[in-house]
Formats: C-alpha cells, structure tokens, sequence
C-alpha cells in the first residue's frame, strides 16, 4: 500500500508527458518540423514561451529561422522583423504570421516607416521560402523564412512579440505586460557547422544585460561570427490605433483609439521637450479647452535617466498648482517611451459618462524645458503662441481636431503647403496639359494654346516648388514622424517637372527627325507628373485632415476638369474622323498638324 502514492504520482507524470506537444517542449532542442526542415542552431527565448532556430550560411549570407510562438488568443498573430537602421519600432521589416479568412495561416510583410506610416509590402531587403504552419495540439505558430544579411555580421538584436486578435486582416494590438515589453534581446550567432550532427553554441543576451546560454547539441562550436545587426521591432506603438491627428502646435501627434462599448480612449502622444532634460503632457479638461481645470499625464527622465509617466491635477484659478496626485477619472497601462529626442506617453482612459455621451473632449497639451525629477516638479513652460494655443475639442468618433485659438506659424505653413501644392500639381499641370491635347487640334487656336499652355506648366512649376520648399521644412521639424510616400512623390514631382521644365529649351523644329522622339517623351513625362501629382494632393489631403468639405471641394474640381477633357475628346475625335472623311490631302499629325510641344 506505501507504492500506492508512488505508481499514482509516476502515472500522473506519464500522462503530462504523453500530452506534451512536440513543438512544445521545454526546450527548443527538443523540437521538430514537418518536411524534414532543420536548423543548426536554436534558442529558448526569455519571453513569450517563444524560440527561435536558425542557420546562417555565410558563402552567401543568408539567414534562415525558424520562429515559434503561440499567440496571445486563439484567432490571434505572432511576428518577428529586422530592423537595419535601428532597434526600435521604426524602419522595422516584420513578417508576421497569423490565420486568414479561410482559417488557414499565412505571412504577411509589413514595413514599419515610421510610427504614423505601417504598410503592408515587400521588405527592404530580400526574403523568399516564407510559410506559415500552426500545432493544432498546442495552438502555435510558426514562422519559416529565409533572409538575406550583409556580410561579415556579428550579432543580432532581435524583438518579438504575440498578439490576440486579427482585425480584417490586420494584426491587433499585443498586451503590455512585463513579458511584452521585455520581448527583446541581443542573438549572437555564430555559424553552423556544415557537418551532420554539429550545432553551434547559440547565446541570447536580454537588453537589460543578463544572458542566457543554451548548447543545442556537441560537436565543434563554429567560428565564424556575424556582425551586429539590428533585428526586430516594437510593437508599442504598432497597436493599429484607429486615428491619427497630427496637433496644430507644438510639433505634437496623437494616436487614439475610442471604444464606445465601454468607453475606454486608448490614447499615444508624440511631442519633443523643449530641451532633452524636458517634459511633455497631455491632459484632458472635463469643463473647458484650457489649462485650468485639467487633468494631466506627464512624461520626464526620472532620477535615474529611465522615461516615467505620472499624473497631475491642475487648479482651476490662477496662479495654477500642478499636483502629482489620481486624475479624477480612472487611467490605467500608464507608460512612457523617449528615442532620437521624442517623447511618447502611452495610456488608456475612462472617458466620465457626461464627457461620452457628447462624444468629445476639451484637450490641452504642452511641453517644458526642465523637471526636479526627485520631487516631480515640472517648471513653467514658455509663452509662446504655441505654446498658448495648445487647446483643441477632440471628436471621439470622427478623429478630428478643432483648435481653439488662433493657428501658429506651423500650422500655417502646412494650409499653405497644402493650398500651393493643390493649385500647382492638383489644378494648373492638368488644366496645362487640357490645352494643349485639345486646343491645338483647332487652327484657329494657333498659336494662343501653345502660349497658354507654357504659361500654365511654368506657373504650376513655380507656385510647386514653393510649396515643395514649404514641405521640406515642414518635415525638418516633424522629429520622429515621416511620411515617406507623400514626401517621395513630392520629391519625384519637383524633379521629373523640372527636367520638363528644362527640356522645353531642348525642343526640336517640327521637321526635325529627332521631334518625335521628343513628343514621345514630353507626353509621357506630363501624364507621369499629371497621375503623380493628383495622388499626391489626395495623400497631402489625408495627412493635413483639413475637412472633409475641401476633400469634396477638390474632388469637385477635378472631376470638372475630368469632364471637361472627356467633352473634349470626344469632340476632338469627330474633328479628326471628318477630316479623314473628306480625304484631305493636308497631312495630319494627330493634332491637326499643329503640334508645338
């Protein structure tokens, strides 16, 4: 009877380890693949219940992985990336795994411009043999990939992370709990044996500086080294946060989400401090858009260097008392962020019923040169305009911003960068090139249409490269916030319209043999800039978020101007046919042989 405890302890641990799924071992070294894939090397990740395998062939330096982890929920997402140019979130190149609508799993790419800018694309650098499986048993996932590294690379720093849900194809938000945040680390490789049988040594260093080793196996340790390579990216921001409104002032942003189910306002804001020892706040006002009254989050190095977010409660009567002190509605998952000078708090907020049931808030943001860390006193921040009018209503539901003072310079700037390039690209370059396809098909209109158009496109250049110059400056002083498609078609723009521009003194006399060559290329750079510049105007459009009336108001103009064309093509076309109809022994170009560009 004294075995009894015994044989029931050693079958209950036979059971826990018939259970046991083989890709869910305790270690990685225990794990196997389908198709007969193998790794050289593998490591138990210290966050996450993930792993990582991985080869790197270095006569041709690529990288292939092996990447396991199960996601937050059922019906959720897992992802790791490379990031060349740094170790956060931005410039990230992810691949992700996560299930379709068909319930089969996939991979997806995403490029990581910027926190504002997230597409779904090809990386910047060459991935093939992507796929995705998952354990029904265990509900993992895996990701296979294989990359293309620079040469002579010694070390990785690497992030991953898991998420619970997929929403229309899109990966959710992760959690951010202490194993989220600390899914990050530095993976120094060394390169497998060729040999059947030896594993190199792989040794996992988390970012806080403790190390982790795991042997995968005997044999000879391989030598050769890959030098250090940033990996990874951070999902903190990557939360695919609804809104995005980039604040009239203070060079300020601000990602929010508002579920009204429970009226919860997920909220991220963007600002730089004054100076680098600085602070930034963002505050919400439950009576009026000012200072007075406002309940704040703040942003500052503590003591110790290490970015902390705190909460204050503003006096209502001047002179304002700022006390750290609860908020008088409830905050949670309070944190804050700083990289290349640019602060981010992060926090998630009970929106009071009678501030919900109106679906807007009075909001107020600022920044500040300095703080006494150790007593968490912020100093007075300027009294710029800027600074000033940092107060706006914000629409729950819309994601738009009404300022409530008088626009500063930047914000100026930007209605006149907006309004220079919508008249340049988006109206005078198309009206230009109507004229001249259409005008010069009537004798009569000779040469007036030549005139005309040269009037147009010169005009259009000029007022677009002022507002190509506006832009520039504008994204000088937009730390952390790129958006690099906008900016590369306005780059494109300024430069194939200035070839344009030049080429005009290059245009051969009608009869020359090279004349066609040069229509061919004169047109076909006009249609370029013509796609081109529209696009952009609807991109510049969605980024400024002026109004939805000045969307329709250009809408409006172009889709005239569209008619217009298409009136004219058809009349245009009648010309030409009777023309020909009544044989004429005049010869016809295509535009009533009175061609001049």
């Amino acid at each position: 009877m004294a075995s009894l405890p015994f044989s029931a302890l050693s079958l209950f641990f036979s059971l826990c380890v018939l259970l046991v799924s083989p890709t869910h071992s305790l270690t990685c070294t225990s794990q196997k693949f389908t198709g007969n894939k193998s790794y050289s090397n593998c490591t138990d990740l210290p966050n996450l219940n993930s792993y990582l395998h991985y080869t790197y062939n270095s006569t041709n330096s690529s990288l292939s992985v092996a990447f396991i982890a199960s996601p937050a929920k059922p019906g959720g997402w897992i992802g790791w990336g490379i990031n060349p140019n740094g170790t956060g979130m931005a410039g990230a190149q992810v691949i992700l795994a996560l299930k379709s609508s068909k319930g089969a799993p996939e991979v997806k790419t995403y490029n990581l411009v910027s926190y504002s800018d997230i597409r779904e694309e090809k990386l910047s650098f060459d991935v093939w043999d992507l796929s995705a499986e998952t354990n029904a048993t265990s509900g993992e996932f895996t990701i296979f990939a294989s990359v293309k590294v620079p040469e002579k690379t010694e070390s990785v720093n690497h992030i991953w992370q898991v998420g619970a849900a997929v929403n229309k194809g899109k990966p959710g938000k992760h959690e951010f709990a202490a194993e989220n945040k600390d899914a990050k680390a530095t993976l120094k490789l060394a390169a497998a044996a060729q040999e059947t049988g030896k594993t190199a040594a792989t040794t996992t260093t988390p970012a806080s500086g403790s190390s982790n080793t795991t042997a995968t196996g005997g044999g000879k340790s391989g030598s050769f080294r890959i030098k250090e390579m940033n990996v990874g990216f951070c999902f903190a921001v990557f939360v695919l946060l609804a809104s995005f409104i980039d604040l009239p002032t203070l060079t300020s942003y601000l990602h929010f989400t508002y579920d009204a189910a429970n009226s919860t306002l997920s909220v991220a804001f963007f600002a730089s401090p004054s100076k680098s020892d600085g602070w930034i706040s963002w505050a919400i006002n439950p009576k009026v858009a000012a200072m007075g009254g406002a309940q704040a989050m703040v942003a500052f190095k503590d003591t110790t260097g290490v970015m902390t977010a705190k909460t204050y409660n503003i006096s209502t009567s001047m002179p304002y008392s700022v006390v750290q002190s609860k908020l008088a509605f409830d905050v949670w998952d309070t944190r804050a962020e700083e990289e290349s000078g640019v602060m981010r708090i992060f926090a998630k907020i009970k929106v009071p019923p009678e501030l919900a049931a109106t679906g807007t808030l009075h909001q107020v943001w600022q920044v500040g040169s300095s703080v006494d860390a150790a007593k968490g006193e912020l100093t007075i921040h300027e009294m710029g305009a800027s600074n000033l009018n940092s107060k706006g209503t914000l629409d729950l539901n819309g994601g738009k911003i009404v300022s409530s003072g008088g626009l500063d310079s930047r914000t100026k700037r930007k209605n006149i960068h907006g309004v220079l390039n919508a008249v340049s690209w988006g109206l005078l370059f198309p009206f230009g090139i109507v004229v001249a396809r259409y005008l010069r098909t009537f004798p009569s209109a000779d040469p007036a249409w030549f005139y005309l158009h040269v009037f147009c496109q010169v005009s259009a250049y000029a007022i677009g490269v002022a507002g190509w110059a506006t832009g520039i400056k504008l994204g000088s002083e937009s730390k952390g916030i790129q958006y690099s498609l906008h900016r590369n078609i306005g780059i494109a723009l300024f430069s194939l319209a200035t070839v344009q521009i030049f080429a005009l003194f290059l245009r051969p006399k009608k009869d020359h043999k090279y004349r066609l060559y040069w229509n061919i290329y004169h047109h076909g750079v006009g249609y370029v800039i013509l796609i081109l510049g529209i696009l952009n105007v609807f991109k510049g459009l969605d980024i400024l978020q002026p109004g939805d009336k000045w969307r329709t108001i250009y809408i409006i103009a172009i889709a005239v101007l569209g008619g217009v064309a298409a009136l004219l093509e058809l009349i245009t076309w009648i010309v030409v046919l009777r023309r020909k109809s009544s044989k004429s022994t005049k010869p016809y170009d295509g535009y009533g042989g009175q061609s001049r560009a």
